[in-house]
């Protein structure tokens, strides 16, 4: 049963930042203007746009692959500190908040159980500079 409880589990919350991190890429290009406005008035330049829709759909295809460990880890970590800024940028401007904190709290889920479910990934896509050698 606690099996069938991390898979639901895993995939639930993998299913939210899947959600959160393509919603986000496609709006960031058909509403460009309007999310472009966001940016600024959260205090964040606003070419940061494009370039921030391509990485979010670049990490979805990282997650959802499963392929390369420290890809995935690299993947997990950027979309972590992007949530926390939009919080932050939610909060300080006084907007809704609810999709950045929901994506906080189903992201490290997602991480932390991936593993468990999925295996880790034996493949590193950066060879030498992060393998770390077997005892």
């Amino acid at each position: 049963m606690k099996d069938k409880l991390k898979v639901f589990a895993y995939w639930f919350s993998t299913a939210i930042v899947l959600f959160l991190l393509g919603f986000a890429a496609v709006t960031y290009h058909v509403i460009h203007e309007q999310q472009a406005g966001f940016f600024t008035a959260f205090g964040y330049p606003e070419y940061l746009v494009y370039p921030l829709a391509y990485l979010k759909i670049v990490a979805f295809l990282v997650i959802v692959t499963h392929r390369y460990n420290d890809l995935r880890d690299m993947v997990y970590a950027a979309y972590f500190l992007n949530m926390v800024l939009a919080l932050v940028g939610h909060i300080n401007y006084g907007d809704f908040y609810g999709h950045a904190l929901v994506g906080l709290i189903a992201l490290p889920i997602s991480y932390l159980l991936g593993n468990q479910v999925r295996g880790i990934p034996k493949k590193n896509l950066f060879g030498r500079w992060t393998h770390t050698p077997e005892a």
